[in-house]
């Protein structure tokens, strides 16, 4: 298990979102107790966290104790050595995970909480002690030949459950340090984030973005957050001036956002360097087993087949019968009809309705738990001072949990449905692998994470686009009318939903890898040729039907993924592969359920591309990725014939 990963895997979902601040925005009291997350399910109260926070710190020295007990003079017996060792981590981590996400839950639905801020400081800083007193082990283990470790573990069947993390360190043992330069890169970790939680603090709370006026003698206030909802506004001089005004903002600051990306590639080149990878791409994706080439022919393959976004884009200006089509063009729906809400109760039996066949009764049976309000496992409406956005997240031996920002007093839309339906599928994943492996293998990559999501989504978006489809051709008259005006809405859902998830994060992760190629060379990062490099991509991407202002360029600086290092690709890959899987879930073939199922219990029990290949996919080849550019090119093509 790679304790030096935790910290990171922990702290994930914090560059995730943004904080929810308006003014209009429901107080935490309005909201009903019953759509809470109960984290009390974890500590009954702040008095049993901190006699856990000390019961850590108190053990700590025992992890030293363990040092050269596993190699060399004082090494009598390494197995039993070894044995006792790992039930210590075994017993130790959990309660770290769980002082963890604590804080984190109840900080999280109030930022404004300075005491909860407090806690999550004093828990980072106890990891990072934790973490140091285990340089050692690494470079302790990588002491013993393999042979000889294999031998230890057939002899002992204690040690079974270790085999794959044993065998994963020898495979990486050149990036391995000494004690002393682990001990250095751990110290490091409180350092090398600053880039990360000065850019959050910036953008969550510090920049203000002031307002414009609306209709009549309306005045909105503009808010990052705000962008997801104002960028969908018929009235497409509010869309425009409410992206000028915050882009803008974001323009204002480029200096000290460009400072703070130029920080963050460094730190990669840093760890890099230190760790002996020949590039930065290389050091983010060979902890997970992840080869270069299936981030490499990500971005080749989409850049090759970018029609069906370019064609989309025609599509749009056509239909919004626009001159120029524009930043502020993109999310608005090409339907014209009202937008239909959901109480939550609704849209959670709509997902079960959706799920049900393909993945059995099982998983609707335990996603039927997860999303029962009352159950304590969904924080389910936006309130003042809440983290924005959604995620899921868990600490071993407890529920997982999730949170959502919907709004409390107009319900759920299609799109927040499908959220539920992704977040759930964290949720499973996570569930069915903790019950399922041990607390080595329990963890799953990033790379294989949003698939689970991501599937879930992908049923639920074919489905009810079948059903629309059934409606529009059985309909007559005026409601033909209407049903088609639903059809093209989902099918411009579905493909706008492509465009942010699939080519989007392409685009990304297609400029992040230059910028952290730009760092390696020691080429200036700065605002200029920041902003130029993310121009250039932005326009190859979406092609010559969509125009920009240079405001459009800046559009980096507001990426909170760019501060994870080569994390945003994988969006791109799990999308591509959960069409994939969903198909063949839907479609009832022969052993694709099973073998989904399995992949969802699968944890980290072997390594990520190989669990998905089991599952379906070899995301090592361009067959997925072409693939699902014909599909997203079929559903361009059918909303092409609708909108003529």
């Amino acid at each position: 298990m790679k304790l030096r990963n935790l910290l990171f895997a922990l702290v994930a979902v914090l560059m995730i979102s943004s904080v929810v601040l308006a003014a209009d925005m429901p107080q935490r009291s309005d909201i009903p107790d019953e759509y809470k997350w109960k984290p009390e399910h974890i500590y009954a109260s702040i008095d049993a966290w901190e006699a856990d926070f000390s019961y850590l710190e108190g053990r700590l020295d025992e992890i030293v104790a363990y040092k050269g007990t596993f190699a060399g003079e004082q090494a009598t017996d390494p197995a039993k050595s070894l044995i006792a060792y790992n039930k210590l981590t075994e017993e130790l981590m959990p309660i770290v995970e769980k002082l963890w996400v604590y804080v984190m839950y109840n900080y999280h639905v109030d930022l404004s909480n300075s005491d909860w801020a407090g806690m999550q400081q004093r828990i980072q800083t106890l990891y990072i002690d934790f973490s140091s007193r285990m340089a050692w082990y690494d470079p302790e283990l990588l002491r013993i030949p393999q042979e000889t470790m294999h031998r230890y573990i057939d002899k002992n069947p204690e040690l079974e459950d270790y085999r794959k993390s044993y065998d994963d360190l020898y495979a990486q043992q050149a990036h391995v340090l000494t004690e002393a330069e682990e001990q250095i890169i751990a110290l490091s970790y409180n350092i090398t984030g600053t880039a990360s939680d000065v850019f959050g603090k910036l953008t969550d709370v510090d920049m203000k973005f002031g307002s414009i006026d609306g209709e009549g003698d309306e005045k909105i206030e503009v808010t990052d957050s705000g962008w997801n909802s104002w960028r969908v506004d018929k009235n497409r001089e509010i869309r425009e001036a409410y992206f000028k005004k915050l882009w803008e903002g974001y323009q204002g600051m480029g200096t000290t956002l460009a400072a703070l990306m130029n920080g963050n590639i460094k730190k990669n080149v840093y760890m890099q360097r230190a760790r002996k990878y020949d590039n930065t791409l290389q050091a983010a994706l060979d902890g997970n087993f992840i080869p270069e080439d299936v981030y490499i022919n990500l971005v080749k393959t989409t850049r090759a087949n970018l029609a069906p976004l370019h064609k989309y884009n025609e599509i749009r200006k056509r239909v919004l019968g626009v001159d120029h089509y524009r930043h502020w063009d993109y999310y608005v729906s090409l339907a014209e009809m009202p937008e239909e809400r959901y109480e939550w109760n609704a849209g959670a039996d709509m997902i079960f309705s959706a799920l049900k066949k393909p993945l059995g009764k099982q998983y609707n049976k335990d996603i039927q738990i997860a999303l029962d309000p009352k159950n304590g496992w969904v924080d389910v409406y936006a309130n003042d001072n809440k983290r924005g956005g959604a995620y899921s997240s868990s600490c071993y031996g407890v529920h997982p949990y999730m949170l959502y920002n919907f709004d409390y007093n107009k319900g759920l839309t299609l799109e927040d449905v499908s959220t539920i339906a992704h977040e759930v599928g964290h949720a499973m994943h996570t569930w069915y692998s903790e019950k399922s492996q041990a607390l080595p293998n329990k963890d799953y990559a990033i790379f294989n994470a949003e698939v689970a999501s991501t599937t879930n989504e992908a049923i639920f978006t074919a489905l009810a686009l079948e059903k629309a489809r059934q409606e529009y051709k059985n309909a007559k008259g005026d409601k033909q009318a209407i049903a088609k005006q639903k059809l093209i809405a989902l099918l411009d859902g579905a493909i706008s939903s492509a465009r942010t998830t699939f080519y989007r994060q392409t685009m990304f992760a297609t400029w992040e890898w230059e910028a952290n190629k730009m760092g390696e060379q020691g080429m200036p990062l700065t605002v200029e040729s920041l902003s130029d490099l993310y121009y250039s991509i932005l326009t190859e991407f979406h092609g010559p039907a969509a125009e920009y202002e240079e405001l459009s360029a800046i559009s980096w600086a507001r990426i909170p993924h760019f501060y994870r290092g080569y994390y945003v690709y994988s969006y791109a890959t799990s999308y591509a592969a959960a069409v994939a899987l969903a198909k063949d879930l839907m479609a009832e073939k022969p052993g694709a359920q099973k073998a989904y199922i399995n992949y969802l219990n699968s944890g980290s029990s072997k390594h990520p591309v190989e669990l998905l290949k089991d599952a379906g996919v070899d995301m090592a080849t361009p067959a997925p990725i072409e693939a699902f550019v014909a599909y997203v090119g079929d559903l361009v093509d059918e909303l092409d014939v609708l909108t003529q």
